[in-house]
């Protein structure tokens, strides 16, 4: 397709470095390995949260 480079290529090594806690190696498999990662933690959270908490109940009356 002529694309020499892949926006994606090394994302997950660069995560798995960072949960190893080598962020240079992290930083040299992707620079987005960081963002990626928070996004990632923060979604997870959103969504135990969501699981986990019971959702309030509003009485109108």
């Amino acid at each position: 397709m002529g694309i020499t480079w892949c926006p994606g290529c090394g994302m997950g090594h660069a995560i798995s470095w960072l949960l190893h806690g080598n962020l240079t190696n992290s930083w040299h498999a992707h620079w987005l390995g960081v963002p990626a990662l928070g996004v990632i933690s923060y979604r997870i959270f959103v969504l135990g949260r969501r699981l986990f908490v019971p959702k309030q109940e509003y009485n109108f009356d």
